[in-house]
């Protein structure tokens, strides 16, 4: 009973296996064109794929420059979009270089999934008007988030308390801390933040309130 049952288990596996492998061919030659299309090109010049043309209401734009004028670039597979249904939390392996330093690896890696990003969107468009969508840039300026910029000089506990998990109980020191990091300057003292731009501030804002992980990490 029990080789009979294996059998017919070896059977499945072997048809399942074979019927995964047809399929992939199908896809492959179904999207032939755009596959030697992506070998071509560098996504990570596209503003919409890296995300810029929703800024302000992005996590930065200090690497902006090096993508656009294609300093990082995709490993082979990273470059097939059709891969991007398996890769669900959107980490893509890169070459990055520098004309004194040369290429060297690295990981990039989105701030969530898909769905994740485009729940972000909604709550911004849902702070701003009421509703999961509007247009997102005009619609940042109409949150907390722009209007934090000429009230608060500080960052202050009272101001993002209960945003995410990193400021669930802050104190100012932590805070500090925090935007010190973000501006990149001297780790003492407070850090006003109109020495900020508008745009840098909301920036700080949105990641602390929706994803504040690569503040953690800075």
């Amino acid at each position: 009973m029990l080789r009979i049952l294996s059998l017919k288990f070896g059977r499945v596996y072997r048809c399942g296996k074979f019927l995964f492998i047809v399929a992939l061919f199908v896809i492959l030659l179904m999207n032939t064109h755009n596959l030697l299309a992506s070998f071509q090109r560098n996504e990570l010049t596209d503003r919409r794929f890296i995300g810029l043309n929703k800024c302000p209401a992005c996590f930065g734009t200090s690497w902006c420059r090096k993508f656009m004028n294609s300093q990082v670039t995709f490993e082979m597979w990273g470059r097939l979009r059709f891969l991007d249904f398996f890769n669900v939390k959107n980490v893509y392996f890169a070459q990055y270089g520098e004309p004194r330093e040369g290429t060297r690896r690295v990981v990039l890696k989105r701030l969530g999934s898909n769905q994740e990003l485009a729940e972000i969107d909604q709550k911004i468009c849902k702070r701003a008007t009421g509703r999961p969508r509007c247009d997102l840039i005009q619609g940042m300026y109409k949150t907390e988030f722009a209007r934090l910029n000429g009230d608060v000089r500080l960052l202050t506990p009272e101001v993002v308390e209960g945003w995410s998990d990193l400021v669930h109980c802050p104190s100012q020191r932590l805070l500090d801390r925090v935007v010190r990091r973000y501006a990149e300057t001297k780790d003492s003292g407070s850090f006003l933040l109109k020495n900020l731009k508008d745009t840098e501030r909301m920036q700080l804002l949105m990641t602390l309130a929706f994803n504040p992980e690569p503040l953690v990490l800075q």
